[in-house]
């Protein structure tokens, strides 16, 4: 199987188990939305922007650096899972001894004690079996995503049975909690690995761990610094439904695509080591996912106060156009997640920290400029940076690789152009006398009918660009693939 084939297999072997796994998340937040209150949602907002805040903070690097590196043994593996021990467990003993401050810091007292709580994940999240970045690393990723899967129905379950005989925001933070501890206890079971504390030549690894550090909190700043603005100056209210409408926009994106675009990071490497990399396979990489971000951007937008009422409930409806608006934020996520994967897995996370710091700084001060503006405004003040933003990584790295053509260019296009297509049908079909669900389900149908025809349509005009015949021969055998 050729890299670029088993680049795309990775892709949508771990979609789909991951679109399993997902499902049962997009279940739990339908029934606990309409259980729990937009104010208990605001305050598990800010305790996860908190503790992951912390999080990024210890996040060395560790399984990126066993990924990339080109010869491993036990003591470079042990060595990256004792760092990653010594620094987390350190930042879990800072947190518990200044959560009381943190609180006082965001104004709100009565999250003292969830923050402890969901600190745990801090402890939690380090005691996991090195032995699944060598997994990683070899493109191995059907164990990982068991062991994924099977943590999620217990984590479900569980808070379903919390939520269901005490109405309370703790049963989320017991499944956040639990999420992080099972797969850290199944790790131990699928790997023949036996960690060791080691500390041998960890002068590399701290080098190489230093930028991964400052990556991760700039990115964490950059992607999470426009929820931490909303929760130091608006109620609980506006927090929970801010933080909702970015985590259901985001979903496709966070819970999906992304998962399903693990593999990069390693397929990149093993090209760049092997000296095969060739710039149609970026290409078809972005192809593919773009023609699966354009359509779900295109509905989210169109149809936000269906999707709304569909996940939430009617008490969440009077704000769906939040919603719609931060639906747009996908297109330039997934763009700089492809982008950014390839770079560092030449090794260059300085450009990237040097990017994300900059851009992170011009997101904060313009947005902390509009504090006191309508959420509305707000939301849409962030879209626009961030499409500002990737303009400028994109040019970065045109400048530098020099991988995109004009033609590219046209190929990337052409989801967007048969969304427009699709959507452009059902506006002329739509009808408001349709009951919302009614209008929800066969608007979504004739679209996704309209757009995969326009789609396989345009593809096959451009059949003499060698991704277009990638692009149709996967869809020919996608079914191959699903049984795998």
């Amino acid at each position: 199987m050729s890299l670029t084939a088993k680049t795309v297999n990775s892709i949508i072997y771990t979609g789909s188990t991951k679109l399993v796994q997902r499902g049962l998340g997009v279940i739990s937040m339908l029934i606990l939305a309409r259980i729990l209150t937009p104010e208990d949602f605001g305050i598990v907002s800010i305790c996860t922007l908190a503790v992951f805040l912390f999080n990024s903070l210890g996040d060395v690097g560790a399984k990126q650096y066993i990924i990339r590196t080109q010869d491993i043994d036990d003591d470079i593996l042990n060595t990256a899972w004792t760092l990653n021990i010594c620094i987390k467990l350190s930042l879990w003993l800072f947190f518990i001894t200044f959560s009381s401050s943190i609180a006082s810091f965001l104004g709100k007292p009565e999250i003292e004690d969830p923050l402890r709580f969901l600190s745990l994940i801090l402890a939690f999240g380090c005691l996991g079996n090195p032995g699944v970045w060598i997994m990683s690393r070899n493109l191995n990723y059907k164990p990982l995503f068991k062991i994924d899967v099977i943590s999620k129905v217990l984590s479900f379950i569980t808070v379903l049975v919390i939520v269901y005989f005490e109405r309370t925001y703790w049963a989320m933070l017991i499944g956040v909690v639990l999420s992080y501890l099972l797969p850290c206890i199944f790790s131990h079971f699928i790997c023949s690995h036996r960690p060791r504390f080691r500390l041998l030549n960890i002068y590399h690894q701290m080098k190489f761990s230093q930028w991964v550090i400052a990556n991760s909190i700039v990115g964490y700043a950059r992607g999470e610094g426009d929820s931490v603005l909303v929760a130091k100056y608006f109620n609980l209210d506006m927090i929970g439904i801010y933080s909702m409408f970015k985590n259901l926009s985001s979903m496709p994106l966070t819970q999906l695509i992304s998962p399903a675009t693990d593999p990069l990071l390693a397929t990149f490497s093993a090209a760049i080591r092997e000296k095969d990399f060739k710039a149609y396979q970026l290409n078809i990489v972005l192809l593919l996912l773009l023609s699966l971000v354009a359509p779900l951007t295109t509905m989210m937008a169109y149809f936000n106060q269906e999707i709304v009422l569909l996940f939430l409930g009617d008490k969440w409806g009077t704000h769906a156009y939040i919603f719609s608006i931060l639906a747009f934020m996908m297109v330039p996520g997934v763009i700089f997640k492809v982008l950014s994967e390839y770079i560092l897995a030449e090794g260059g996370y300085k450009p990237i920290v040097y990017y994300q710091s900059c851009m992170t700084v011009l997101t904060l001060a313009i947005l902390y400029a509009m504090i006191g503006s309508d959420l509305a405004e707000f939301a849409i003040t962030r879209v626009l940076i961030a499409v500002f933003s990737l303009c400028i990584f994109m040019s970065y790295f045109q400048i530098r690789y020099g991988f995109f053509k004009i033609s590219d260019l046209v190929l990337f296009i052409l989801p967007f152009v048969a969304s427009s297509i699709g959507i452009f049908t059902v506006v002329i079909l739509d009808s408001d006398s349709i009951h919302w669900f009614g209008r929800l389900f066969f608007g979504c149908l004739i679209f996704s009918f309209i757009y995969s025809i326009s789609l396989l349509g345009l593809i096959y005009l451009n059949k003499r660009r060698y991704e277009c015949v990638l692009f149709l021969s996967y869809i020919a055998g996608i079914k191959n693939f699903f049984r795998v």
